[in-house]
């Protein structure tokens, strides 16, 4: 038995957005939609907002063809299943941003989390963490009422998305100029201080390691996980492209606790597939045994990749200040705007980009 699996069209629905998103804009709500998602959006977390991201896609998908079965997450989910990374990947994500519609996370692949990646339909007993079973169950609620509603209800839950989470986005600006006046030692200061304020999961650590390769190699060289991505195709958390853009010059792993044995094998182990030329492991926390390096940088050194740690901030930015094609006060200068940057790309809090703000000199609303 053939089973039919469903094909939207990119083109139609990305109709469908711009059409919606304009009745929307002109109050055409319908509340009995737009209450449960506003629910929803108040109920979820930043461990739980790709749901948001799907609950967008399957609505914009029974748009387009009635017959779609909204909890599925693949082709191979079963009859009338259709891609729901694709079709967010192809209209929803690229589209979001002029439409301000807030899609809860904001990388390119927000299906490639927990739990959409390794499903191939969504139920209620999908594998969430305890603290969101509740936001999973909210969301299947709108969702069984959607995959028996008709194309004219489904535009009318599309409204209702757009409108609700137009209102739901963070409102992310930029205040640092591209060059800032800063000491070498007084930016220091500030990363340490930043990120001892909190790490919010790995982002601001993270961010401040992008940023830093920014100055190094050029923001279009280099490529930066969003944190609990599980994406295959970088090997690191930020990574350098070599200049002839044939592979990777440079994988840096992230972390803010001490690092094992097993931490650096699996990171070499990534970077010897990847063909790496160097492994660098930022530990902001007790360096490794001396003989642990030893033996890990010999390992990794029959195997053509070089292994470098770094367990301070200090050692870390003097170090990419001097690698960079520039004098070291110009690097510096242009840091704390690459910085800011990439916080607002790892989705960092208002607060921790109102405190980088006031670490580097920058008042609220001060453009330099």
């Amino acid at each position: 038995m053939v089973v039919a699996k469903a094909d939207i069209d990119k083109r139609i629905a990305r109709g469908v957005l711009y059409e919606e998103a304009a009745k929307s804009a002109a109050g055409h709500i319908d509340q009995s939609w737009a209450r449960p998602i506003e629910e929803l959006s108040e109920a979820a977390t930043a461990t739980s907002l790709t749901h948001i991201a799907f609950l967008g896609t399957a609505i914009l998908a029974k748009c387009v063809d009635p017959t779609i079965d909204v909890f599925a997450v693949k082709k191979s989910a079963g009859p009338k299943a259709y891609s729901a990374r694709g079709l967010c990947h192809g209209v929803l994500v690229p589209n979001a941003p002029e439409l301000d519609i807030s899609l809860g996370v904001s990388g390119r692949e927000p299906l490639n989390n927990q739990p959409y990646f390794r499903i191939e339909r969504l139920t209620r007993e999908a594998p969430v963490r305890s603290t969101a079973r509740g936001v999973l169950n909210l969301l299947c609620d709108i969702l069984d009422r959607l995959q028996a509603a008709s194309e004219e209800q489904a535009r009318q839950a599309m409204r209702a998305f757009i409108d609700v989470r137009r209102r739901f986005g963070t409102r992310y600006s930029r205040s640092i100029a591209d060059r800032l006046t800063i000491s070498v030692p007084d930016l220091i200061t500030a990363i340490v201080t930043l990120v001892e304020t909190g790490s919010e999961g790995g982002r601001v650590a993270q961010a401040v390691v992008a940023g830093l390769m920014d100055v190094f190699a050029g923001e279009d060289r280099v490529d930066a996980r969003r944190v609990n991505d599980p994406s295959r195709t970088i090997p690191a958390d930020v990574n350098v492209r070599r200049k002839e853009e044939t592979g990777w010059e440079r994988a840096f792993e992230v972390r803010d606790k001490p690092v094992t044995r097993e931490d650096l094998y699996l990171l070499v182990g990534k970077c010897v597939l990847a063909e790496v030329d160097e492994a660098v492991m930022v530990a902001i926390a007790p360096s490794p045994p001396i003989t642990l390096l030893a033996e890990t940088r010999a390992w990794a050194a029959e195997r053509g990749v070089a292994v470098t740690v770094y367990s301070d901030w200090n050692s870390l930015v003097q170090q990419v200040l001097h690698w960079a094609p520039l004098a070291t006060l110009v690097g510096a200068s242009r840091l704390p705007s690459r910085i800011e940057q990439r916080l607002i790309e790892a989705e960092a809090s208002p607060e921790a980009l109102a405190l980088w703000n006031t670490l580097v000199g920058v008042r609220a609303g001060q453009q330099n």
